[in-house]
């Protein structure tokens, strides 16, 4: 294989950073045994000459704690009031400073000390090929900042490991009790607090998701940084397709609240429908925009939630008791009560998906439903009832009562006790992959909001060597503002050296930079 060229297709080097940095971010729920991740993902990335600079958050708290009267002290043992008393303090200085990433900006404060003045006043110099590594985030602020800061410079690992295991983990090698250990691991999903954890909403932000399954991640995270760094010949897996597509789909949604996608693969590894959470149209399908659509945003009211407030007015004067409309909604606000979706007027995505087969006359026995979110119960009875053989998800629905009601026909992938009963189960699966988010700049050749990348030079493949290759997406050290004037100055100078060739002329009408 020829070689190919080092991906800079841009004429003007001054507006690409070959050298740029990358920062990284993981999120994994508390109990994870994450540190081969981090061994693997530091061992992995010096095979691009890049140095790791890795991060622990946890590490900030103490020092913080030091400087001002938070009222909450840490411990560093047992096990369970070290993890615990963290989590509080750190919900704690976040709750001080009004900032659910503050201590992710504490991190980033850290970085920007250890650059370099740059000429430029006010400034500071990039640390090339240095790989920033944030252990961990638990909160989706946390994300927010990095992707605001960092640009598509910076990618969220998710680091998925089955509720078995995690305890396992917490109780045998962290000597954490049992009961205890599932009070932690309830706490860091979703804490009922504010500035509290939040790592089940954290984790579905992920650009890849990888799973702690014996060496799998190893090979995960190879493809995964062999993609960040442009090698062009890793596609897309059945499963990442699949799920992409429902991604895609769930972007047609017009639904006040939020978007939900599904796609429904054959036995035969087919893509045969696709759908998403919308109103349902006369004739069959969801509306479309046009003169005749008559979806919530339309009509400009959320039917379910308009249903809500006249069940608990209803039962305030049925009850007879004294309290406001208004008042009584905030209390009952994290209630099943508001958890019903019964009075919703758009057909759910993973319905719709297999009512599309049914008007195609495609069948989906045996078939896989792919969703960007954890099917509720409706849904579950619907997709159990079809003949569907596997579920995959990105986003967990706590609200969901699926493995509740059908535990005799649903099996949560490393949740509770294996099942011998002799009964049929469905799988429910986390997804593991390049996450829908970046699927343009990770494996289109052309589309990438990086640089392109060429898989042939006359007639023939390129070869691509980790050591010298650059990431495809590069975070530039320069503001658009300044690569703006280099573009600028660029053309002048062109144009001026134009005619002072051609024409002899010395001068040029255009205002000097």
């Amino acid at each position: 294989m020829e070689q190919a060229p080092a991906n800079r297709s841009t004429p003007d080097l001054q507006l690409l950073y070959p050298d740029a940095e990358l920062v990284f971010g993981l999120v994994y729920p508390v109990g994870t045994d994450y540190t081969g991740v981090q061994l693997t993902l530091e061992n992995y990335i010096k095979r691009f000459n890049y140095r790791p600079n890795t991060i622990q958050l946890s590490d900030f708290i103490p020092e913080i704690l030091s400087k001002i009267n938070a009222g909450v002290s840490v411990s560093n043992s047992p096990e369970v009031a070290r993890i615990n008393t963290r989590m509080t303090a750190g919900n704690r200085i976040c709750q001080l400073a009004a900032d659910g990433a503050f201590l992710v900006s504490a991190a980033i404060a850290d970085i920007s000390r250890t650059r370099s003045l740059s000429e430029a006043p006010g400034t500071r110099e990039p640390l090339p090929r240095t790989a920033h590594i944030f252990i961990s985030l638990k909160r989706p602020e946390e994300v927010e900042l990095l992707r605001a800061i960092y640009g598509d410079g910076f990618f969220l690992i998710g680091v998925f490991a089955t509720e078995n295991d995690r305890l396992k983990y917490l109780s045998q090698d962290k000597n954490v009790p049992p009961k205890q250990a599932v009070q932690l691991m309830r706490r860091d999903q979703e804490e009922a607090v504010p500035f509290g954890q939040r790592s089940r909403r954290t984790f579905e932000l992920a650009d890849v998701f990888i799973r702690l399954k014996s060496d799998e991640y190893k090979v995960q995270l190879e493809r995964f940084l062999d993609l960040v760094f442009g090698y062009p010949y890793n596609t897309p897996e059945a499963d990442e397709h699949a799920m992409f597509l429902a991604y895609s789909a769930s972007l047609r949604s017009g639904q006040l609240a939020r978007q939900i996608g599904a796609a429904v693969r054959s036995s035969a590894g087919d893509i045969i429908a696709t759908g998403c959470n919308d109103v349902p149209r006369a004739g069959g399908g969801l509306y479309w925009p046009g003169a005749d659509d008559a979806r919530d945003h339309v009509l400009r009211f959320d039917s379910n939630d308009r249903e809500q407030t006249e069940i608990v007015n209803d039962l305030l004067k049925r009850l007879k008791i004294d309290l406001k409309l208004e008042e009584a909604i905030s209390r009952l606000e994290d209630s099943r009560l508001m958890d019903i979706t019964e009075y919703g007027r758009a057909v759910h995505a993973e319905m719709d998906a297999l009512l599309a087969c049914a008007r195609i006359g495609t069948s989906p026995v045996g078939g896989t439903v792919f969703t960007t979110t954890f099917p509720c119960h409706n849904c579950a009875r619907h997709i159990l009832a079809s003949g569907i053989k596997r579920v995959v998800y990105i986003e967990p629905y706590p609200k969901s009562m699926a493995s509740k009601l059908h535990r005799d026909a649903i099996e949560l992938t490393g949740t509770g006790p294996s099942r011998k009963d002799g009964r049929q189960r469905i799988p429910f699966e986390p997804f593991v992959g390049i996450g829908p988010r970046r699927f343009f700049d990770l494996f289109s050749m052309r589309l990438s909001s990086g640089y392109p990348v060429k898989r042939k030079i006359d007639g023939k493949t390129v070869s691509w060597r980790r050591e010298s290759s650059s990431p495809r997406v590069q975070m530039l050290p320069t503001s658009y503002v300044q690569r703006e004037k280099l573009a600028a100055a660029r053309f002048t100078s062109t144009v001026m050296k134009f005619v002072e060739d051609q024409r002899g002329v010395q001068r040029f009408p255009f205002p000097e930079e």
